[in-house]
């Protein structure tokens, strides 16, 4: 079978990830990767421990101009999200975009749009779709394993890095709104966001979100870059029981606890597949079979519009914020 031809824009922590793990499916070949200073990519690839024999370009058109390439993974600042991902689909390429898709509605929109007239993939990196640990907890939760859900928490957190493209909100409540929206089989209808500035001004490092969901479920999640360690975490309030993910764990990422006793009671078995493994395998699976992704960019578009309506409250002090309803037709 044909190699999918893959060119990867942008080289920092999470770009780096992708070139791992692309090198490590058989069907891919990883061509080119962009960047902007090309000793810096080279140290960087000697780091990862890994055999690449394709380009180091500093000019993104010469990815755009080369016809061989079959996709562009973008793996950039969510403010350069739009601009790349709408000169790569010009060029035919199918699209792996990282998340948040874009950082306005308008832009996602138009981008899903072109994509269909271009008659090419686009696909959004919210990881947390691929992860088996959610997967067995949406099954769970479906057999009625805590009885009906009352509330849920998340909390995303790291020591950073301070980023100057956008705030926490835009940068770490993408997995919150994907898993939340994903268990929950539903879109939420209003929320209200709340931060602070610690670091650097007007670019909030601490957000807390509130989202209302029908059948009146509610959920608090919290995200920071000024916290001691990396966290993220999930529990589940339902009538009988609760359920604990924390995707740090390093055994155990998922737990049942039963209410009235607080006796853990359940410790399902998790796939060790990894989930970023699972997005990219899913992402050349949907160029070969020209299929749509289960993140295309209509899902994209709805993640956008709760983190523009979360942006919206968050700089009005809170306000809550009635999200507008996302037609399946953009």
């Amino acid at each position: 079978m044909k190699k999918i031809r893959i060119a990867i824009l942008g080289l920092g922590r999470w770009g780096s990830n992708y070139l791992r793990t692309f090198q490590m499916l058989k069907n891919v070949e990883v061509t080119h990767v962009c960047t902007r200073k090309k000793s810096d990519a080279e140290k960087k690839i000697k780091t990862l421990g890994i055999e690449y024999s394709g380009k180091i370009t500093t000019d993104y058109r010469e990815i755009l101009s080369n016809k061989s390439i079959d996709a562009v993974a973008i793996v950039t600042p969510g403010a350069t999200h739009y601009q790349f991902a709408k000169k790569a689909l010009q060029a035919k390429k199918h699209v792996l975009v990282e998340k948040p898709l874009t950082l306005s509605v308008e832009q996602a929109k138009e981008l899903t749009k072109f994509a269909q007239r271009k008659k090419r993939i686009l696909m959004v990196g919210h990881l947390h779709r691929y992860n088996p640990a959610i997967e067995i907890i949406k099954k769970d939760l479906k057999k009625g394993i805590i009885g009906k859900i009352q509330y849920i928490q998340t909390i995303g957190t790291g020591n950073g890095p301070i980023r100057s493209d956008t705030n926490v909100l835009w940068d770490f409540f993408p997995h919150d709104i994907t898993i939340l929206s994903y268990l929950l089989d539903s879109v939420p209808q209003e929320v209200n966001a709340q931060g602070a500035a610690y670091i650097k001004k007007n670019n909030e490092d601490v957000v807390t979100m509130n989202l209302q969901f029908p059948n009146n479920i509610f959920t608090i999640s919290m995200a920071s870059w000024l916290y001691p360690f990396k966290k993220r975490e999930v529990i589940i309030v339902g009538e009988t029981g609760y359920i604990v993910f924390d995707d740090y764990a390093k055994k155990e990422k998922v737990k049942y606890f039963k209410k009235e006793s607080n006796e853990e009671y359940k410790s399902p078995e998790i796939s060790d597949k990894k989930p970023l493994t699972e997005e990219l395998k899913h992402f050349v699976e949907c160029i070969v079979k020209k299929k749509k992704p289960m993140t295309d960019g209509f899902e994209g578009v709805k993640i956008v519009a709760i983190l523009e309506a979360a942006d919206r409250s968050l700089k009005k002090k809170g306000e809550p914020i009635k999200i507008p309803k996302i037609s399946t037709e953009v």
